[in-house]
């Protein structure tokens, strides 16, 4: 056997062994999408079934004049091709619940739309009802983003027990890495299971946010870790420099080879809103914000949702004042109503009004009691509060006392979603951070409340409202909202 005939061996040798090496997030992945594909499919049969069943049911129109014969064997592989193109298929295991929303919503509209023109074209000598097309899309709309909704929350189990979760080493800047677990710890994402830390100085001064994380070694050892650690994936943040470019093209070169996947985590691009996508020529990452129309119309559908519940919100509280008025004053005598002062966007103070839920003389409690007053000044919210009523912790616990400010709410000058609302005596805490939080409307609801309620610390509070402002969507919106009523229901983090 000749020279060159054992290094063509040995060559194949090692391309084996890597690809026998190789983490077996690939395969889950292609599961994944499977998944996915499946359960979409379904809804829309089902979607279809049922809108079909309802005409003839309501309407009295058998389903032949409906739709063409076997009309099944049409649609189902259109939609599938139709929702694969939209990339509704691309790691949805890896999007965050309103970007799940946004895509199953927009692929749904265009797969319908498509649909049309193709019936027109294949299926225009053959009946085709217009309200099974209507129904049919509603009830697409509502199965699609279930069935997906599911899968997300079987997912959260699994990831709670440390399941579906892929194995990460962080790799690089210890304050850039200490961004990247805050970011996940806000939105309380479990996907990654985290084997450790490679950082310039190891285990010295780490930030607080990483100081529970093992620390797998030094920069200089990365490429043995990793061999030895098998992750499937590599977040990796450097600092700008010659000597990081360098580290960075050669650990991109060694997760292709050993086929791990790598994210490049900056702190300035997780902060911004922007669309991304690569540039073949240069090897550029061109990043480009929303169209202005397309934002407008979120705006326009926000405003919408605060009449909505502005007018329903208003008139349950109407109904509600007279039962829970009577019982309030029945119990001690006191004001039915707690007037509640807030930071406006204008820097001056406003007021919303609560059901009250305290005793008559709470303040003077909180300034005679050091310690209540020393622990409300950290957080300002007290657990086991001693000055609330017991009457006031039902209100609470199911979240009454906050209906009256659903005339707040109709007036404009709240949102039903948005950030915290900030007393006046908590302005000094947020710093620089102030005018970018009062920049936007504040809501009764919001990404903190729906993250853990009263059960965040503040400063996360503080981060998950920068989150929301620079995140902000129709479509986040209508997950908080939903996610809300679901908290609420649960009495979960309400005190």
């Amino acid at each position: 056997m000749s020279d060159r005939d054992v290094e063509i061996l040995g060559v194949a040798a090692k391309s084996v062994a890597v690809q026998a090496a190789r983490p077996r997030t690939a395969h889950f992945r292609y599961l994944t999408r499977l998944m996915y594909l499946v359960g979409d499919l379904w809804a829309l049969t089902l979607a279809h079934m049922v809108a079909v069943r309802g005409i003839e049911h309501f309407l009295a129109v058998p389903g032949s004049f409906q739709n063409p014969y076997q009309y099944h064997r049409y649609y189902i592989p259109f939609f599938a091709i139709t929702l694969y193109l939209f990339d509704g298929y691309k790691s949805p295991e890896l999007r965050r619940p309103d970007r799940e929303l946004e895509l199953g919503c927009k692929a749904v509209f265009a797969s319908f739309v498509a649909l049309m023109v193709l019936n027109f074209l294949v299926f225009k000598d053959q009946p085709l009802s217009r309200y099974l097309m209507i129904i049919w899309f509603g009830l697409s709309c509502l199965f699609l983003l279930t069935i997906r909704s599911i899968f997300r929350v079987v997912y959260s189990r699994l990831w709670k027990v440390g399941l579906a979760q892929r194995k990460a080493i962080l790799i690089g800047d210890s304050s850039g890495l200490s961004g990247f677990q805050q970011s996940l710890s806000i939105q309380r994402y479990n996907g990654y299971k985290l084997l450790g830390l490679i950082s310039e100085t190891g285990g010295e001064s780490l930030p607080k946010d990483l100081a529970s994380v093992n620390v797998l070694g030094t920069l200089d050892k990365w490429q043995s870790i990793i061999e030895r650690s098998r992750p499937d994936v590599l977040i990796v943040s450097l600092p700008s420099s010659t000597e990081s470019e360098d580290l960075l093209r050669s650990i991109l070169s060694r997760s292709k080879d050993l086929g791990i996947d790598l994210e490049l985590y900056s702190r300035a691009l997780a902060s911004s809103q922007l669309n991304c996508e690569p540039d073949d020529f240069s090897g550029c990452l061109r990043f480009y914000a929303s169209s202005q129309w397309s934002n407008s119309v979120q705006r326009v559908f926000k405003a919408l949702l605060d009449v909505v519940f502005g007018v329903v919100g208003s008139f349950v509280t109407v109904l509600l004042i007279p039962v829970i008025g009577l019982i309030i004053k029945l119990q001690d005598g006191g004001p039915i109503f707690y007037r509640s002062a807030y930071l406006g966007q204008d820097r001056r103070n406003w007021y919303y009004l609560k059901f009250r839920t305290m005793r008559v003389n709470a303040d003077e409690i909180l300034q005679n009691d050091a310690e209540l007053k020393s622990r409300f000044a950290a957080c300002h919210k007290l657990k086991d509060d001693p000055r609330i009523t017991p009457f006031g912790r039902f209100l609470r616990k199911l979240s009454l006392d906050e209906f009256p400010q659903f005339f707040s709410l109709l007036a404009g000058e709240l949102s039903f979603v948005g950030p915290r609302t900030i007393r006046q005596e908590e302005a000094y805490r947020y710093g620089s951070m102030l005018p970018q939080l009062l920049s936007v409307k504040p809501g009764m609801t919001g990404f903190w409340q729906v993250m853990g309620r009263q059960t965040t610390t503040y400063d996360e509070r503080v981060q998950m409202d920068l989150f929301y402002i620079e995140h902000w969507s129709i479509w986040l919106d209508l997950i908080l909202v939903g996610k809300t009523f679901w908290k609420v229901l649960k009495g979960e983090g309400a005190y």
